[in-house]
Protein backbone atom coordinates (compact mmCIF):
# COMPACT_ATOMS: atom_id res chain seq x y z
CA UNK A 1 0.00 0.00 0.00
CA UNK A 2 3.02 2.40 0.83
CA UNK A 3 4.10 1.70 -2.52
CA UNK A 4 0.91 2.41 -4.54
CA UNK A 5 0.96 5.60 -2.22
CA UNK A 6 4.53 6.64 -3.01
CA UNK A 7 3.73 6.39 -6.17
CA UNK A 8 0.86 8.10 -6.95
CA UNK A 9 2.69 11.04 -5.02
CA UNK A 10 5.68 10.79 -6.93
CA UNK A 11 3.59 10.50 -10.18
CA UNK A 12 1.27 13.52 -8.89
CA UNK A 13 4.47 15.86 -8.38
CA UNK A 14 6.42 14.98 -11.55
CA UNK A 15 2.82 15.41 -13.55
CA UNK A 16 3.99 19.32 -13.66
CA UNK A 17 7.38 19.08 -14.91
CA UNK A 18 6.49 16.28 -17.86
CA UNK A 19 7.18 18.60 -20.54
CA UNK A 20 10.53 19.36 -19.66
CA UNK A 21 9.59 22.63 -17.82
CA UNK A 22 8.22 24.59 -21.27
CA UNK A 23 6.03 26.55 -21.38
CA UNK A 24 3.25 25.85 -24.17
CA UNK A 25 0.33 27.80 -22.48
CA UNK A 26 0.22 30.17 -25.57
CA UNK A 27 -1.53 28.35 -28.28
CA UNK A 28 -0.81 28.12 -31.46
CA UNK A 29 -2.67 27.58 -34.59
CA UNK A 30 -2.07 24.73 -36.61
CA UNK A 31 0.18 24.59 -39.18
CA UNK A 32 1.08 21.15 -40.63
CA UNK A 33 -0.93 18.17 -40.50
CA UNK A 34 0.73 14.92 -42.14
CA UNK A 35 -1.64 14.80 -45.25
CA UNK A 36 -2.64 18.01 -45.67
CA UNK A 37 0.33 19.75 -46.62
CA UNK A 38 -0.25 21.82 -49.42
CA UNK A 39 3.65 23.25 -51.15
CA UNK A 40 2.76 23.39 -54.68
CA UNK A 41 6.11 22.26 -54.34
CA UNK A 42 7.21 19.22 -56.49
CA UNK A 43 10.65 19.83 -54.75
CA UNK A 44 9.59 20.24 -50.94
CA UNK A 45 7.42 17.30 -51.50
CA UNK A 46 10.30 15.10 -52.81
CA UNK A 47 12.49 16.64 -49.74
CA UNK A 48 9.73 15.50 -47.13
CA UNK A 49 10.04 11.88 -48.83
CA UNK A 50 13.81 11.74 -48.68
CA UNK A 51 13.28 12.82 -44.91
CA UNK A 52 10.68 10.18 -44.51
CA UNK A 53 12.17 7.16 -46.03
CA UNK A 54 15.75 8.21 -43.97
CA UNK A 55 12.81 8.38 -41.05
CA UNK A 56 11.58 4.86 -41.39
CA UNK A 57 14.50 3.27 -41.96
CA UNK A 58 17.01 4.52 -39.27
CA UNK A 59 14.66 6.44 -36.89
CA UNK A 60 11.22 5.19 -35.95
CA UNK A 61 12.38 2.26 -34.55
CA UNK A 62 14.16 4.26 -32.21
CA UNK A 63 11.29 6.39 -31.96
CA UNK A 64 8.99 3.60 -31.21
CA UNK A 65 10.89 2.32 -28.63
CA UNK A 66 11.27 5.55 -26.37
CA UNK A 67 8.47 8.19 -27.86
CA UNK A 68 5.61 6.09 -29.38
CA UNK A 69 3.90 5.10 -25.93
CA UNK A 70 3.14 9.07 -25.46
CA UNK A 71 3.29 10.62 -29.15
CA UNK A 72 1.39 7.77 -31.14
CA UNK A 73 -1.53 6.21 -31.69
CA UNK A 74 0.32 2.79 -31.10
CA UNK A 75 0.45 3.22 -27.16
CA UNK A 76 1.16 0.31 -24.77
CA UNK A 77 -0.35 1.16 -21.69
CA UNK A 78 1.33 -0.35 -18.75
CA UNK A 79 0.14 -2.96 -16.05
CA UNK A 80 -1.18 -0.07 -13.54
CA UNK A 81 -2.99 2.13 -16.21
CA UNK A 82 -6.18 0.52 -14.88
CA UNK A 83 -5.40 2.60 -10.82
CA UNK A 84 -7.61 5.37 -10.66
CA UNK A 85 -6.13 8.83 -11.04
CA UNK A 86 -2.89 7.24 -12.85
CA UNK A 87 -5.02 6.33 -15.94
CA UNK A 88 -6.31 10.26 -15.95
CA UNK A 89 -2.58 11.08 -15.47
CA UNK A 90 -1.48 8.81 -18.28
CA UNK A 91 -4.23 10.04 -20.56
CA UNK A 92 -3.61 13.53 -19.67
CA UNK A 93 0.16 13.09 -20.79
CA UNK A 94 -0.57 11.51 -23.67
CA UNK A 95 -2.99 14.25 -24.65
CA UNK A 96 -0.63 17.14 -24.23
CA UNK A 97 2.34 15.24 -26.27
CA UNK A 98 0.02 14.19 -28.94
CA UNK A 99 -0.61 18.14 -29.72
CA UNK A 100 2.87 18.47 -29.34
CA UNK A 101 3.90 16.10 -32.05
CA UNK A 102 2.83 12.88 -33.49
CA UNK A 103 4.67 10.31 -34.68
CA UNK A 104 1.59 8.37 -35.78
CA UNK A 105 1.79 9.18 -39.67
CA UNK A 106 5.45 9.60 -39.88
CA UNK A 107 6.77 12.73 -41.51
CA UNK A 108 6.22 15.30 -41.47
CA UNK A 109 4.33 14.88 -38.11
CA UNK A 110 1.14 15.98 -36.81
CA UNK A 111 2.09 19.27 -34.83
CA UNK A 112 1.81 22.44 -33.86
CA UNK A 113 4.60 24.13 -35.37
CA UNK A 114 6.51 24.00 -39.02
CA UNK A 115 8.33 20.16 -40.07
CA UNK A 116 11.64 22.49 -39.95
CA UNK A 117 11.16 23.24 -36.39
CA UNK A 118 9.91 19.98 -35.12
CA UNK A 119 13.35 18.71 -35.61
CA UNK A 120 14.56 21.25 -34.06
CA UNK A 121 12.34 20.79 -31.33
CA UNK A 122 13.26 16.96 -31.53
CA UNK A 123 16.77 17.98 -31.37
CA UNK A 124 16.45 20.00 -28.31
CA UNK A 125 14.66 17.70 -26.50
CA UNK A 126 16.99 14.88 -26.49
CA UNK A 127 19.80 16.84 -26.62
CA UNK A 128 18.89 18.89 -23.28
CA UNK A 129 17.36 14.89 -22.22
CA UNK A 130 13.74 15.91 -21.75
CA UNK A 131 12.48 13.50 -23.40
CA UNK A 132 11.49 10.61 -22.68
CA UNK A 133 10.99 12.29 -19.40
CA UNK A 134 12.66 11.28 -16.41
CA UNK A 135 8.58 9.88 -14.56
CA UNK A 136 8.48 7.97 -18.08
CA UNK A 137 11.59 6.66 -17.92
CA UNK A 138 11.54 5.24 -13.44
CA UNK A 139 8.66 3.18 -14.78
CA UNK A 140 10.23 2.21 -18.41
CA UNK A 141 13.70 2.05 -18.14
CA UNK A 142 14.17 0.68 -21.52
CA UNK A 143 13.14 3.78 -23.06
CA UNK A 144 16.14 5.34 -22.09
CA UNK A 145 18.06 6.73 -25.60
CA UNK A 146 21.33 5.47 -26.21
CA UNK A 147 24.21 7.70 -26.50
CA UNK A 148 24.19 5.99 -29.78
CA UNK A 149 20.51 6.55 -29.74
CA UNK A 150 21.11 10.03 -29.53
CA UNK A 151 23.70 10.95 -31.84
CA UNK A 152 21.64 8.75 -34.62
CA UNK A 153 18.55 10.76 -34.02
CA UNK A 154 21.09 14.38 -33.76
CA UNK A 155 22.46 12.76 -37.75
CA UNK A 156 19.00 12.77 -39.21
CA UNK A 157 17.83 16.03 -37.59
CA UNK A 158 20.81 17.44 -38.96
CA UNK A 159 20.35 15.56 -42.04
CA UNK A 160 16.90 16.43 -42.60
CA UNK A 161 17.36 20.29 -41.77
CA UNK A 162 20.28 20.76 -44.01
CA UNK A 163 17.97 19.11 -47.06
CA UNK A 164 14.86 21.72 -46.43
CA UNK A 165 17.34 24.66 -46.85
Amino acid sequence: MNTIVLFLLTFTIQNSWGHGGEDHSKKKSPKVVHDGIVSGSKEVEAVYKKINTSYLKKIKPIFKKSCFDCHSSQTVFPWYYEIPGIKQLIDSDIKEAKSHLDFSNDYPFISHDSPENDLKSIEKSISEKTMPPKKYLWMHSDAKLSPKEVEEVKKWVNESLEALK
